[in-house]
């Protein structure tokens, strides 16, 4: 007899079949509605409308072109995303590898509180199994990312409490085009890219790569790399059916492969260790390093029964595989957290510090202690679905309506194996442990199968515009923990409606405001009385489009029933989520983008943004997470800053463009509460300016040269999980393009 749960999964893919089986029955449809479906910039994989659909949305979002990205040569994400209004950053590593992304007040804590996609789909490791993205899109080969906020957000689950971030892929190029990109700098720094595009009249296909790398800027005292390669390879092919009865139909099979080799580490320094040297790493790190290999396959097919219907249906299939050999921590007895050992936090832990220094060798005569953890976290993700949406404008009395509806059939799992080796510290290097090393931390398989349903409806009445809209979704996730052999389910149910309303002055100025519920799942290794994550979130202000002008003044309120905090594998409470109750955050995002003309062909153009944020707890309690200590109420939430800001101005004619970005990030508290390592400690403000200057010597050949943190100013942008961490010190970059 076949289980509940089999049965359950039979029935979603039967249900994603008859979908699909549906759209493109659909074809032999034909409508005689006057509406016509809305093209996008870059069809089907833009989810915002561009620059243009923005200023119509029920709710705020923020689009990042092309020109954007390559201004700044841009391969770290925490840069661009800099320039968008609302986004919370913590940095790690200084290169962006591993970004934490947060959106208005979401736990910005390896961006699992947000939704990430690639042209519309799902693309992290394990959305619902294992949310921390250890994975997100190389930046530098997209040709646009995407913010999405506010009601607009309710139909990209699963995690719609702050929003959803979309990669939008290059392009293919309707006549044969290409590049081929070199930059060169300081820390040996190398970025090397290309691509190809061409299309006939049905075929169209696009080849890329990328490359960049570089040595490091920490040091050890070895002189080994702190360094990092990252390879990343795309290929897009596109078939276009012969035309019948007006149907247009077409297909594009995208496939990619990307891997990262890189020598990163948790560890960092001590306060005083940080103000002597902040590009100092222990040797007690000296052997962490990071591999990892992402394939995926995506496949689009769109199908424009007439100008007033479409279907678009997604099926996308996604590997990564990591192994992460990194410190975790102490083997000593009594017990000792490095957190506290590094922090200051108890006195008589001299020797402790030593250790971890390489300051003392450790007592070979004890076989039980005075070790180091190095623990490599092996892991394998799989995540693959099917996403099938049915697009329908039609006219009903005076209001012109534009209906979606979507199904999404998903399943993702995540594989641990998390294995234990001790070092000895000798003669300031570590030295494998034989008779203590092999030890399993972690063995579990976790996984989840998810049924969504979306609808919206747009509609449109002379200056008014209406959203309304809903999200259901099912979740089943499983956790089977083979060190125990113990299997953990948890089913869930959720309904996140929302809805917006626009009205337009005139065709510049308007005043909006939007209501939803937000939704973020827990996790199968949670008990029985921990609940997911939900808010009521409102966002109300004024947006001015003009021709040479953008400007948005919005104001945002999430009034949380429930925060949920998730444990990863380098805190203690690793394998948990925690319930933080009550929670309030507000706060006001302003946005300016303008253009001058001044000495008659130059352009001055300008841009700002700023973000104002209040997030606090609303109860009183005490948790076992690492970041929340003994809550009290008006206590501020930890990595949220109240002040943010980015400015960007440039002048440029057709030859020469120079342009300037000066970034401002607020202290943030490290953690809430009392009881807990970081409790009281601050991240340090930080202001950054970026310089670059693109000379433009013909049609065929560019130049650049791009100057990042130009101040080199460096100050401790995070102290968890080990200690304090600076941010990228100055980097100057050198680069020459060719395109055809």
């Amino acid at each position: 007899m076949m289980s509940k749960s089999t049965s359950k999964k039979n029935l979603i893919f039967f249900l994603a079949l008859l979908l699909l089986f549906f759209s493109i029955a659909s074809i032999g449809q034909e409508s005689e509605s006057d509406g016509a479906v809305k093209e996008t910039i870059v069809e089907e994989v833009i989810v915002t409308g561009g620059l243009e659909g923005i200023q119509s949305l029920s709710g705020s979002a923020t689009y990042i072109g092309k020109e954007d990205i390559s201004r700044f040569d841009t391969t770290d994400l925490n840069a661009l995303l800099a320039q968008a209004p609302g986004i919370y950053i913590r940095q790690e590593d200084g290169f962006g590898l591993r970004p934490n992304i947060g959106i208005r007040g979401t736990s910005n804590d390896r961006s699992s509180k947000i939704t990430i996609m690639e042209d519309g789909m799902l693309i992290g490791p394990a959305p619902y199994a294992a949310p921390a993205a250890y994975y997100i899109p190389n930046v530098n080969r997209m040709s646009a990312t995407e913010v999405i906020k506010g009601p607009s957000a309710v139909k990209h689950g699963p995690h719609t409490v702050g929003g959803a971030i979309n990669f939008a892929t290059r392009p293919i190029s309707q006549q044969l085009s290409g590049e081929v990109g070199l930059s060169l700098g300081e820390y040996n720094y190398q970025k090397y890219s290309a691509f190809v595009s061409d299309s006939s009249d049905q075929f169209g296909y696009l080849i890329e790569g990328l490359r960049y790398s570089s040595d490091g800027f920490k040091k050890l005292e070895s002189g080994a790399d702190t360094g990092f390669v990252r390879n990343d390879f795309n290929t897009k092919l596109r078939y276009t059916f012969d035309h019948a009865n007006g149907i247009k139909q077409n297909i594009v099979l995208k496939l990619g492969y990307a891997d990262e080799s890189s020598d990163e580490t948790y560890l960092g320094l001590t306060d005083e260790d940080f103000a002597i040297d902040p590009n100092r790493r222990y040797p007690s790190s000296e052997l962490d390093h990071f591999d990892s290999e992402h394939q995926q396959l995506h496949l689009i097919h769109t199908l424009t029964i007439s100008e007033e219907q479409k279907w678009v249906t997604k099926a996308y299939y996604n590997r990564f595989e990591r192994e992460w050999n990194k410190f975790d921590g102490l083997d000593v007895t009594p017990f000792k957290d490095a957190r506290d050992v590094l922090n200051g936090n108890e006195s008589g832990l001299d020797d402790e510090l030593a250790l971890l220094r390489g300051d003392r060798d450790s007592d070979l005569t004890n076989i039980d202690s005075d070790r180091i953890d190095v623990t490599n976290n092996a892991r394998k993700y799989g995540s693959e679905g099917i996403e099938t949406q049915y697009l329908r404008n039609f006219n009903f009395g005076n209001f012109e309506n534009e209906l979606t509806v979507g199904v999404r059939v998903h399943r993702d799992y995540a594989e641990r194996d998390h294995q234990q080796r001790l070092y000895a510290m000798i003669s300031r290097e570590l030295v494998l442990d034989e008779n203590r090393t092999g030890i399993k931390k972690t063995l579990n398989r976790g996984e989840a199968d998810a049924l969504a349903f979306y609808a919206q409806l747009d509609s449109h009445l002379d200056k008014w515009r209406f959203n309304v809209g809903f999200r259901a979704e099912d979740i089943e996730s499983t956790l089977s923990n083979f060190l125990i052999d113990e299997e953990f389910t948890l089913n869930q149910n959720a309904f996140t409606p929302g809805a917006g309303v626009v009205y337009q002055f005139n065709d510049a100025f308007g005043l909006l405001f939007g209501v939803y519920k937000g939704f973020s799942p827990v996790s199968a290794t949670t008990n029985e009385d921990v609940d997911p994550e939900e808010s009521v979130n409102y966002e109300y202000g004024l947006r001015y489009y003009g021709e040479q002008t953008r400007a948005e003044l919005i104001g945002f309120y999430s009034d949380y029933s429930n925060l949920l905090a998730r444990c990863r594998s380098s805190e203690p409470c690793f394998g948990f989520d925690f319930n933080g109750g009550e929670a309030e955050i507000q706060g006001l995002e302003a946005v300016l983008n303008t253009n001058f003309e001044v000495f008659g062909t130059w352009q001055l153009p300008l841009a700002m943004q700023y973000t104002y944020t209040d997030a606090i707890f609303e109860n009183e309690f005490v948790s076992g997470f690492s970041q929340w200590g003994e809550i009290s109420v008006g206590d501020r939430l930890p990595y949220i800053p109240r002040h943010q800001a980015n400015v960007r101005i440039g002048i440029e004619n057709e030859k020469l463009a120079l342009a300037l970005m000066v970034n401002y990030i607020d202290e943030m508290l490290e953690a809430s509460g009392d009881g807990v390592p970081l409790s009281g400690e601050k991240t340090d403000a930080l202001t950054t300016v970026n310089f670059s200057a693109r000379y433009q010597l013909n049609p065929s050949f560019s130049f650049k040269l791009v100057a990042e943190n130009v101040l080199d100013e460096q100050k401790i942008v995070s102290r968890n999980p080990f200690g304090a961490r600076p941010n990228l010190p100055r980097l100057v970059k050198f680069g020459v393009q060719y395109e055809f």
